[in-house]
């Protein structure tokens, strides 16, 4: 049986007491298949969910709520309107062409975010970066999982386990967005199968939406309607970084947005998620309480802009670049615009001329973000040596939390590590992560 390995994780094992045979575990997840990442990574090899105590699931979500309502009010302070925060960000405009005039463009930039944390050996929490937006990974996959796991654990009347559907709270939000906008009850869910070519993936959301009364259609950007008379509200399903790679034409998408299509999340949620702003919050703001100093202090590592200026870090006053360059060991180097850890070295294990010369081209760009590096805690997961887990065996693995916050409300977690004995970023579509979900106690 397996048994935590940090009290943030809890002092008892999974309670795995109601778990069906394990031939009709991988059954259960066979339903992974229709997700995004099933063509990626064989995410039924896990054989239970990642478990969290009350008091911790509690937490993430908590803080998550907290560092996310900071990084928004320090971009929305940053300067009055998208324009001027792209230029703040020092951000290549061609990035953000989908941004609209008047409140919505805020009302909706913050309303769907999934951060990235790590559980710090001998203590908890630590953010090491926001995903904000709806075209977001993982959504569909945790709602599998959750579903999966709920179902192995004897059903939803058995089960000791608990978390939300994050496509149903999703919903939720649409359906409020419809209301507030005076809308008929429909979304439009824009998005492309060159990404998902195979699968359901898409069929399941349009399910999820219809479940919960409201009119659903899929559209590729080429057929999304200029006239919001039948979808006025649509699911953004998209990066444009993505789509930039596919060649797709946003003339239509744009269209829409001027017809009065609302698209949710705007735009302005990728200029949240710049890293930069995640370096400002670090770094302090002037408005900034107490209170919220010392909550980026708990939950996030040290993080700074890479430029060629001073920081005071450990006590130490030194150039910045000098500082990396002397103790590697000690940092991460991020692009500030990225995804899916492209493009992220870790300083004690890169390779010291490619630190080297990153470090001094970031410097001088000024398009990167430098953090502490933090040491994650291992959390022991038991998996299926075979496709029918006729014989398992117990790893540790070293997760990274995933905690979604739609409207203000949990919504389930993703999470993700690398294959038992794998080195280096955890990312599913860079490193092979294997994904899986976190529940709690239904005491929570």
């Amino acid at each position: 049986m397996t048994t935590p390995a940090t009290p943030w994780y809890g002092t008892q094992p999974p309670p795995l007491h109601t778990r069906l045979p394990l031939p009709d575990v991988a059954r259960h997840l066979t339903a992974l298949r229709d997700g995004e990442y099933a063509n990626l990574v064989p995410s039924e090899r896990s054989l239970h969910p990642v478990v969290l105590p009350p008091a911790s699931w509690r937490e993430l979500f908590t803080a998550t709520a907290t560092l996310l309502s900071l990084l928004r009010r320090a971009l929305f302070t940053a300067a009055p309107d998208p324009a001027s925060r792209i230029a703040a960000l020092g951000a290549d405009p061609a990035l953000y062409p989908l941004t609209v005039t008047g409140p919505l463009e805020e009302r909706y930039a913050t309303c769907i975010a999934r951060p990235d944390v790590l559980i710090e050996t001998g203590g908890g929490p630590k953010f090491i970066e926001f995903n904000i937006g709806s075209g977001i990974g993982g959504v569909v996959d945790t709602a599998l999982h959750t579903r999966a796991w709920t179902h192995a654990l004897g059903g939803p009347d058995t089960t000791p386990l608990t978390a939300p559907d994050p496509l149903a709270v999703r919903d939720t939000l649409l359906a409020r967005a419809v209301r507030d906008l005076h809308a008929p009850p429909a979304v439009a869910l824009l998005g492309t199968r060159r990404d998902y070519p195979a699968g359901r993936y898409f069929e399941l959301q349009l399910d999820s939406l219809r479940r919960h009364g409201l009119e659903a259609e899929f559209f590729e950007p080429e057929d999304l309607p200029a006239d919001p008379t039948r979808y006025k509200v649509g699911l953004r399903h998209l990066t444009i970084l993505e789509w930039q790679r596919h060649g797709i034409d946003l003339a239509p998408v744009r269209a829409a947005l001027d017809a009065g299509c609302a698209l949710i999340a705007t735009q302005s949620a990728y200029l949240v998620a710049n890293k930069k702003v995640l370096a400002w919050i670090s770094e302090g703001r002037p408005w900034m309480s107490e209170t919220e100093r010392a909550a980026v202090e708990r939950y996030l590592p040290w993080t700074r802009v890479l430029a060629d200026r001073p920081a005071r870090h450990r006590g130490r006053t030194r150039p910045l670049p000098e500082l990396l360059l002397d103790h590697p060991e000690d940092y991460v180097l991020k692009p500030a615009i990225g995804m899916s850890g492209q493009q992220v070295l870790v300083g004690r294990t890169c390779e010291p001329r490619l630190w080297r010369e990153t470090v001094t081209r970031a410097a001088a760009a000024e398009d990167h973000i430098v953090q502490e590096h933090v040491e994650p805690a291992p959390i022991t997961m038991e998996f299926a040596a075979d496709d029918q887990a006729t014989t398992t065996f117990h790893a540790p693995v070293q997760p990274v939390f995933s905690p979604f916050l739609f409207d203000g409300r949990p919504a389930g977690c993703l999470v993700r590590y690398l294959p038992p004995g794998g080195e280096g970023v955890v990312s599913i579509l860079g490193h092979g992560a294997l994904a899986n979900a976190a529940l709690t106690h239904r005491s929570a």
